[in-house]
């Protein structure tokens, strides 16, 4: 039987900013007790006062709580309440103690001076006119949040995306979702179609409505483009929506796309193929043409800087750095020197650090104007701790031009370069290498290094194999394995795992650097896992577990994903007391290890990024994270944009090394369990790789040497390039 509730917040001991759902503690008049009262509550906050209708019920582990099906809310009335509400962090900026100033100046009328005579505010002691202003402005924000919110929490949408719709459409959010609501979709960071789809059919927008279709259309597209393809055939393209969108006939979805290829919202493009029509994101079209368009520019291009007599600047090479190069580095280095345009590829321990070293080193020799760069900031800095030459990453090469939205060196401002040379280049999608080549000069020579057999990136389009199939480009690959690394059981493992031959019977004494665990329990894995982390491989390598060691998975979530991992790994490793921050889902503590997991140019933090949190301001509802050799500050409503990484997934550590790597192997990680991924895991750990779980799993991964297909016409783009200029 539904009742209805009214309590004034004493305690908000739970809020998921992503879906609104809160556990509160309410004072309830008329009760000795407490009231614990969860639901979706509208971002509550200490002091308010909430009316709800619902019913008591008995959790099995909590105990009786009130369920609350609907809610509404109302400040405090009392001085007291008011200190409490204003100063539970309601206000960016506003803590307790500029709330009780706030209430000692206006008293019960504090909210409607707020609200209808902010200027009044000059009267409140010790407020200067700077911080006055952003606490007018703080306010104005959150009332305009909490009317949004009482809309959007008949979709479930929390704090988190109305802060976003808040910030995107200002004071007429609701009015521009009533009336278009798939612009949730196209406008909002982290809503996709369903939640759009969602909120338009509760006002009632018809099931093949255009906007609708041609929305589903988009969001299939970008599924795909998440999946790493440059397009989609137009037939799988409406397939696909078809499966998304049960009531819509394939014809309408090809007028749908037919309007949305007219309006310039993606590109459709005929092939030769009769009937076949590709349908790109204009941002990977423009990409695939640029990208084979440059390079067919610099491989025509005669050299602004050749090396002048190679066999001997090689043997120079080789003398005044002292290395020792076998026949195929030698063939690799003359090829890096000789040529416009080259690819070296190689797995772990077949040379190409010294390879590059050479050719690094005879380039510097003939001109200054060089650069070593890699797609990660962990890349760059093993490239330069390698090599000796000075690297950076990508985007730091391209400087991010904040007022502008874009980098300062492109296809208008070219870097003054007369060799780059790109290392981890399977990492490197095909909009990246779009921004790269844009500011490459035509004169300078390019230089690709890479794995082929590592996971493909991240983004969308199939780079480096689109390179090396196209027969275009001179390319070389190292094959030999050399005496120091014939050394390492990771360097055996991580070949076995290429030929298809699971390595958990590599031979295991107290000098291996490789070892696999047997373990069929998850929670078992876990156990070891911690024990591994926390004091054996600390113990036997003199190790910072805090610091040096990482736990890499296959997926994100289940038992042994990285969100479960997670949590155990931070119980363990951080015991700091202090400020926490609970958003989207996880609770951020001071010194917790988080990666960036989206790229933000204006902060200069990419994805993959590692830092520490450094510092948590309730008040000014800020977070400090230090990265390498910088610090970057973020609103509460900007964690989204971080994440634990105790534990990270194996796409996430492309391109970065680890002293030490602990690898779980489960029959859960099913689909994830393939050869790519567990090669890819066990060459990220430099000095010690723990393989931890099922013998069988571990078996399946490796013997599947499958790979998820990726639309890419970039190598025949490429020869189509070449011969038109020819």
């Amino acid at each position: 039987m539904t009742e209805s509730l009214a309590g004034q917040i004493e305690k908000v001991t739970y809020m998921n900013d992503e879906t609104g759902f809160s556990i509160v503690m309410l004072k309830v008049d008329g009760k000795r007790e407490a009231v614990t009262a969860v639901g979706q509550l509208n971002s509550p906050s200490v002091g308010e006062i909430l009316d709800l209708t619902g019913d008591f019920k008995r959790h099995p582990r909590f105990g009786l709580q009130f369920e609350a099906v609907s809610c509404s809310s109302r400040p405090p009335e009392s001085e007291n309440g008011l200190t409490k509400y204003l100063g539970s962090g309601l206000i960016k900026g506003v803590g307790p103690v500029l709330a009780r100033r706030l209430v000692e100046a206006f008293g019960q009328n504090v909210l409607d001076v707020l609200d209808a005579e902010p200027e009044r505010m000059v009267e409140v002691k010790g407020l200067g006119p700077i911080r006055r202003e952003r606490v007018i402005q703080a306010w104005k924000s959150t009332a305009g949040l909490k009317q949004l919110l009482s809309f959007l929490s008949n979709f479930n949408l929390g704090p988190s995306l109305a802060n976003k719709i808040l910030k995107r459409f200002g004071s007429s959010a609701e009015e521009a979702i009533r009336q278009d609501p798939y612009r949730l979709a196209y406008e909002i960071p982290g809503v996709g179609f369903l939640t759009a789809d969602k909120v338009a059919r509760f006002l009632n927008f018809a099931p093949d409505c255009p906007q609708r279709l041609e929305a589903g259309l988009i969001y299939c597209l970008e599924e795909a483009l998440r999946r790493g393809h440059d397009y989609l055939p137009s037939q799988e393209l409406v397939k696909a929506a078809q499966a998304l969108m049960a009531e819509a006939t394939s014809q309408a979805l090809e007028e749908a796309l037919s309007r949305i290829a007219i309006s310039g919202r993606v590109v459709a493009e005929r092939q030769d193929e009769p009937g076949r029509l590709d349908v790109y994101a204009p941002q990977t079209h423009r990409a695939e043409n640029w990208v084979a368009r440059s390079l067919a520019s610099i491989l025509r291009a005669p050299f602004s800087t050749p090396v002048p007599r190679p066999e001997k600047a090689l043997a120079w090479a080789e003398t005044s750095l002292g290395l020792e190069l076998s026949d195929e580095q030698r063939e690799a280095a003359v090829m890096a020197i000789t040529e416009k345009c080259a690819i070296v590829t190689g797995g772990p321990g077949t040379g190409k650090t010294t390879m590059t070293k050479a050719v690094c080193g005879i380039w510097r020799a003939v001109t200054p104007k060089l650069a070593l760069v890699a797609p990660t900031g962990r890349a760059a800095k093993r490239l330069s701790q390698a090599t000796g030459f000075e690297a950076t990453t990508i985007h730091r090469l391209l400087q991010y031009a904040p007022g502008d939205g874009g980098f300062v060196h492109g296809p208008n401002n070219r870097l003054d370069l007369d060799m780059l040379l790109v290392d981890e280049a399977s990492m490197i999608d095909v909009l990246l290498m779009n921004q790269l080549l844009g500011a490459l000069p035509t004169g300078a020579a390019l230089i690709l290094i890479g794995d082929q057999d590592q996971l493909p990136p991240v983004g969308p389009g199939r780079v480096l194999p689109d390179l090396l199939s196209s027969g275009l480009i001179p390319s070389k690959r190292l094959t030999k394995i050399y005496r120091q690394a014939e050394r390492s059981s990771i360097v055996k493992a991580a070949h076995m795992i290429n030929e298809g031959d699971p390595p958990n019977d590599l031979p295991q004494s107290a000098d291996s650097d490789f070892f696999f665990v047997a373990e069929e329990d998850s929670s078992k894995i876990i156990d070891k896992i911690l024990r591994l982390v926390c004091e054996r491989i600390p113990r036997k390598l003199n190790l910072d577990p805090k610091n040096d060691i990482m736990v890499l998975s296959p997926t994100k979530k289940g038992e042994l994903g990285t969100v479960n991992l997670n949590t155990h790994l931070g119980k363990a490793l951080n015991n700091t007391f202090g400020p926490s921050v609970n958003r989207f889902g996880q609770v951020l503590k001071i010194n917790d290890r988080v990666m960036q997991n989206r790229n933000n140019y204006t902060k200069e933090v990419y994805n993959g990024d590692l830092g520490r949190v450094v510092s948590i301001d309730m008040e000014d509802q800020e977070l400090r994270v230090a990265f390498d050799d910088r610090k970057a500050v973020y609103d509460f409503s900007e964690l989204d944009e971080l994440t634990l990484a105790w534990a990270a997934t194996v796409h996430k550590a492309q391109g970065s090394e680890f002293p030490a790597v602990v690898i779980p192997v489960h029959p859960s990680h099913h689909i994830m369990l393939r050869r790519k991924l567990i090669y890819t895991a066990v060459t990220r750990g430099r000095r010690m790789v723990f393989l931890v779980g099922s013998p069988a799993a571990l078996k399946r991964s490796v013997i599947n040497g499958q790979e998820d297909y990726r639309y890419s016409h970039l190598d025949r783009l490429l020869s189509k390039a070449i011969d038109s200029a020819n």
